[in-house]
This record gives C-alpha cells, sequence and structure tokens, in this order.
C-alpha cells in the first residue's frame, strides 16, 4: 500500500502542489478507521469523532452507485463531491468515454486512505482524475477545468454528482464548489460569443491592419527592451486615479509607466509621460483618446502598444512610435509571424497592460486606478478630467437598469457596487495574477474601487517609500521598425498566406455545400410528416448516412490549418449550437428505434449547425478576397 501511495504522491506533486502539500503533512489515519470484510470490495471507512461510517453496506452501495451513473456512461466529464473509499472512481475510469473525473474530497484524510487503496498514478498524470481539495477551488482553477478538452462542448451537462450520502454534512463546501463551477462555467460560454458580424469585424480590422503592423516596431523589440526601470506602473481610469496623480507625478522618472488609453489625456493634463499606453477595444470611438491628446506630447511617449484588431481610426489617430501586436487567436496565428509576438489574452486595455508588466520581465507591478467599481458614492465611473466625463452617460444609463452587483472593497473592509463588464475584466485579473504569482508580485494600490483576489492592497505612499528608488533615472524606449528588405518579405509572406487559406477554405467548401444542401432537403422533406409517421415512413438508412456525413465533415474540420484561421469566427456560432446538440450524443440508447430517433434529432440539430459554418466561411473568404493585394 505504501509504494501505490508514493506512486500517487508523486503523480499530485507536479499536478497539484497544493493537495500535494496537504497530503505530506498526514503521518496516519487519525480520525477516521479502516474496516475490511472478506470482499475486496468490502472496505469500509467510520469517522471516530461522529461515529458514522462512509458507507452502509460497501459492496451493495458500490453497486448502487455503478447503477446510478449508468445512463450516464457517454458523457465526457463528470464532477463528483466525495472520493470515499475509491472504488467508484476506479470502476468509473475503466470507461474510455469518461475522458475526465474531478472529485471533490474535503477531508485530506480520506484522501490519504483513498490514494493508499487505488493506484490512480497514471490517471492523475493524464488529468483523467483531477483530485481537488473544495479550499484550493478558486475562480482561476475553476477556470482551467472549463478548459479541459472533455468540457469544451459538453459544458451545459454539469452537474455535481454526490453519490455517497456521508458527504451531506458539507453542504456550505457543497454549495461553494457549485457556485465556483457554475460561475466560471457562464464565464465561458459569454467568452465564445454568438454573433457571427461581431467575430469577422476583428477579422476585418486585423487583415486592414497587416500593412501597418508590418512597419511598426515589432512586439518582439518592445518585449526585449520595454523594462526600463525596477518597477512597473500600470494606469487605468478608475475614479481613484485623480487622488494619485500627484504622487505618480513625483516618483514618474524612477518608474515604469504603462498607461491605457483612456489615461493618456489625463497624463498630459499632469505632464505626466508615460512610457508605454495599451489600446486595445475595436470601436472608432477609442481613438478619440488619441485624438484629444497633442502630437508633441504622444512623441514623447515610448511606444503606443496596439491591438491588430482596432479599427484604422484608432491606428492613424496615433503619432507616436507604434507596435501593433497580435493576439493569440487562430486566425493571427495562421499568419506565422512568431517574430512579432502575441498578447493581449484579456478584455481590456488594462488588463493588456498588466500582461505586458509580465511579458516585460518585471518581478513586481503596481495597479493604479483599477478601481473596477463605481466611487464610494455610487456617481463617479471614471477619473476626472475623462474624455467622457467623471459620469460616462453610457455607464450612467446602464447603471440605472442593470442588475445591483457589490464586491468586496478594497483594502477589505465593505463592499464597492459594480457591473458585469467591470466583473469580467477582475476575472481577467484574477486569472491572470494567479498564473504569474510566482514570477511576479502584484501590488493594488488603487485606494478605492473593488478588491481584487490574489493582488496585495497597499496604499499608493507606502508603495512609494518600500519600492521607488529616487536615485534611479530610467532612460527613454527608443525602438525602431524593421528594415525596408525584412518589411518586403514579411508582405510576400503574408501574401502567400491568405492565398493559402483561402483555398483551404474553398476545398472545405466544395464538401460541405452539397451535405449542407442534401440535409436541408431531407429535413424539409421530413417536416410534411407527423412524429408518428416519421417513426414508420423515414428512410433511416439514409438519415444514417447523412449523420455518418455530418461526423466525417466535423472531423474536417479539426485540420490544423483550417482552424487556425476560419475557428474563430466559427467558434461562436458553433460551440453555443454544439452545447445543445452535446445532450444529443451522450443519450445512451438500448435499441434499433431509440438510435433511428437519436439520429433524426441529430440530424435536424445540424441543419442550422451546418448553414451556420457554410456562412461563415463564406464571409471569411469574401474578407479575405477584399484584403487581397
Amino acid at each position: 500500500m505504501e509504494a501505490i501511495y508514493h506512486k500517487n504522491l508523486q503523480a499530485l506533486k507536479s499536478i497539484n502542489p497544493e493537495l500535494y502539500k496537504r497530503l505530506e503533512s498526514v503521518e496516519a489515519n487519525s480520525r477516521f478507521e479502516v474496516f475490511a470484510g472478506s470482499d475486496p470490495l468490502e472496505v469500509n471507512l467510520i469517522d471516530v469523532i461522529d461515529h458514522l461510517p462512509l458507507y452502509e453496506k460497501p459492496v451493495e452501495d458500490l453497486n448502487r452507485q455503478l447503477q446510478s451513473f449508468a445512463p450516464l456512461y457517454k458523457y465526457p466529464f463528470l464532477c463528483l463531491f466525495g472520493l470515499g473509499n475509491g472504488f467508484l472512481i476506479q470502476t468509473l475510469l475503466k470507461n474510455p468515454a469518461h475522458q475526465h473525473l474531478v472529485v471533490f474530497e474535503p477531508e485530506v484524510e480520506i484522501l490519504f486512505i483513498a490514494l493508499h487503496l487505488n493506484d490512480f498514478s497514471e490517471a492523475i498524470t493524464s488529468l483523467r482524475l483531477v483530485l481537488i481539495h473544495p479550499e484550493d477551488l478558486d475562480g482561476h482553477l475553476a477556470m482551467s477545468l472549463t478548459r479541459l478538452p472533455g468540457f469544451s462542448v459538453y459544458l451545459k451537462l454539469y452537474d455535481l454528482h454526490m453519490p455517497i450520502n456521508f458527504y451531506h454534512r458539507y453542504q456550505s463546501q457543497i454549495e461553494q464548489v457549485n457556485q465556483r463551477l457554475i460561475h466560471a462555467i457562464i464565464q465561458t460560454v459569454k467568452s465564445h460569443g454568438n454573433d457571427l458580424e461581431d467575430s469577422l469585424i476583428g477579422v476585418d480590422h486585423f487583415l486592414a491592419n497587416l500593412p501597418d503592423l508590418l512597419t511598426a516596431t515589432p512586439f518582439s523589440q518592445l518585449r526585449q527592451k520595454g523594462k526600463n526601470s525596477p518597477l512597473a506602473i500600470t494606469v487605468a481610469t478608475g475614479p481613484s486615479l485623480t487622488k494619485q496623480l500627484p504622487l505618480l507625478k513625483e516618483i514618474a522618472s524612477h518608474v515604469t509607466i504603462i498607461s491605457v488609453d483612456a489615461s493618456l489625456p489625463i497624463l498630459e493634463k499632469w505632464g505626466i509621460v508615460p512610457d508605454i499606453v495599451t489600446s486595445l477595444e475595436r470601436v472608432p470611438l477609442t481613438a478619440e483618446f488619441f485624438k484629444k491628446s497633442s502630437e508633441a506630447f504622444q512623441k514623447q511617449v515610448g511606444c503606443f502598444a496596439l491591438s491588430a484588431v482596432q479599427h484604422r481610426d484608432v491606428i492613424t489617430a496615433v503619432k507616436g512610435t507604434r507596435s501593433i501586436i497580435l493576439r493569440p487567436f487562430g486566425y493571427m496565428v495562421a499568419f506565422e509571424l512568431e517574430k512579432f509576438g502575441y498578447a493581449g489574452i484579456g478584455m481590456s486595455a488594462a488588463n493588456l497592460a498588466y500582461e505586458l508588466a509580465f511579458l516585460l520581465g518585471f518581478k513586481r507591478v503596481v495597479l493604479l486606478g483599477q478601481d473596477l467599481a463605481y466611487s464610494a458614492d455610487e456617481r463617479a465611473t471614471h477619473a476626472s478630467d475623462h474624455l467622457f466625463s467623471e459620469r460616462d452617460p453610457s455607464v450612467v444609463k446602464r447603471m440605472e437598469k442593470e442588475e445591483r452587483i457589490y464586491l468586496p472593497a478594497w483594502g477589505g473592509e465593505g463592499q464597492v457596487r459594480t457591473n458585469d463588464t467591470w466583473v469580467l475584466f477582475r476575472n481577467f485579473f484574477i486569472q491572470n495574477i494567479a498564473e504569474t504569482r510566482h514570477q511576479m508580485e502584484t501590488i493594488d494600490a488603487t485606494e478605492g474601487g473593488c478588491h481584487i483576489d490574489g493582488a496585495i492592497d497597499m496604499p499608493f505612499r507606502e508603495v512609494i517609500d518600500r519600492y521607488v528608488d529616487r536615485g534611479f533615472i530610467k532612460k527613454p524606449l527608443k525602438l525602431k521598425p524593421l528594415s525596408p528588405k525584412e518589411q518586403s518579405r514579411f508582405l510576400d509572406h503574408t501574401q502567400a498566406r491568405l492565398e493559402a487559406m483561402r483555398e483551404n477554405g474553398l476545398e472545405t467548401l466544395k464538401t460541405l455545400i452539397p451535405l449542407q444542401e442534401a440535409v436541408a432537403a431531407l429535413c424539409l422533406d421530413l417536416e410534411k410528416l407527423s412524429k408518428e409517421e416519421q417513426a414508420k415512413q423515414a428512410d433511416f438508412g439514409a438519415i444514417r448516412e447523412r449523420v455518418a456525413e455530418i461526423d466525417r465533415f466535423k472531423k474536417r474540420l479539426e485540420d490544423p490549418d483550417f482552424k487556425k484561421f476560419f475557428w474563430e469566427s466559427l467558434r461562436g456560432l458553433v460551440i453555443n449550437q454544439e452545447l445543445d446538440i452535446a445532450r444529443i450524443v451522450v443519450t445512451p440508447v438500448q435499441n434499433r428505434a431509440e438510435e433511428d430517433r437519436l439520429n433524426l434529432e441529430y440530424l435536424f440539430a445540424h441543419r442550422l449547425w451546418l448553414f451556420s459554418v457554410r456562412g461563415a466561411i463564406e464571409a471569411q473568404l469574401a474578407l479575405l478576397e477584399s484584403h487581397k493585394k
């Protein structure tokens, strides 16, 4: 048993260090005693403090549990609360359809015992089995679970199963786990979007900005030279920024200032020159932040880090040194421009500023103006001198109608009001801080707004006294574009990639169009029949053939070259439909009649799916054609 436990512990060490540390502190079971019967499966655990057994009859309970999971045998993932003796999990793992089993166990000692009884090492290493202590489930980990391959389009199937009655006593932890997972699932589904036109806007902007990308300073150069001091300060435009500006001006020459675009006109009024300005929004209105700042001031800025999906008005409004940053979207990766680098996984210019601080190699970053909430009196939405005023009319109008959302306040006392958009931005900060915490310390010196999990709340004056070296004077950034020869080479490369993508899309349509039209015609004929008539008169042989064709075509979409360029615009449409189709896929069937009924559902579900995919590919091909030189 010790050998088995050691194997399991070593597997956990690299996969889940937090749980590994918890288990390391357990020397022997003291609260739970193990009782074994003559049957190898007859292993029970008794809570010697409360005198409660985990099972009434271990073998009978296991059979009952397996029967309850039988209808779920096609599910790619299952979430369970309670590991028990581990025999249920060991049996479920024998089903290859279960790609991931996520098990929450609140008692470390029960984990200790189960890992002595079962060799889970291979399942742990391959992530087929994910063991989590409920206290370790934060927002970042919950989001990570939704990104596991077996979850993706099956998120609507989520349920938190509790097969062992003993665990009802942990109701508060069960509710907390359930709420965090549901919240992560909602955020993941929302992040996919479902608007083809919206997705294509980003593609269109990127293709239009490609020539400027090649003539601007490569992002890789900014990453190499952008760190010109030991400390980075990101400047957002929350209501609390105003009171921090005198202190920021005092130390501006000693720190690296990474400002969001909306803060640029405010900083100019204060005579504070940022080293880097980030911009991410795609709307043309974003250009106003640059139009309202003087060209002379912009020339002093070290570099403008602009997203490649921004509107042309934004790109042309910038008069200083530009670096147009590729985002890690498939259609950008498809152009194979790794020399330029990728960034911008968040949803705001402030998220990008934080990401840049990490990518530039800073060990400590300070957040200013990152309220992500209304002011304490719930009147101000932004700092004073903001381009659209302290009470942004669009935000105020929405504020009157939106649901009241409150979060813990900066510093830990009380709560502040926020909105769903700022919550989304905050979630990205929480996720990024969790991912970077071992390389970069995050201090929130906003002194207002909401608390951001993972950040250290500290007054700005204290930050300055502790971490700003006034004897250090930073040097201005000096960046330059590629040589004309390199620009020409990359231009030829991008044109070749455009043509390759166009050919890939056209080849895909050759298969898709006849299939989509055949499925549409078949569904139209079937709709003329009643449900009873369909069961009697439908040609289920032909339906099975169409279903097989659909599945073959869906595998075609997994082609790496196709997926890179076309998936981003397809993703929202396809995944939102796949979330519903998933219920059909996992429905168990007992006979041919049930299989025929399920194939009929599957066929009708893919009528819109095929139409949507065709429309998205044709629309993207039209964009490629319009940007062809």
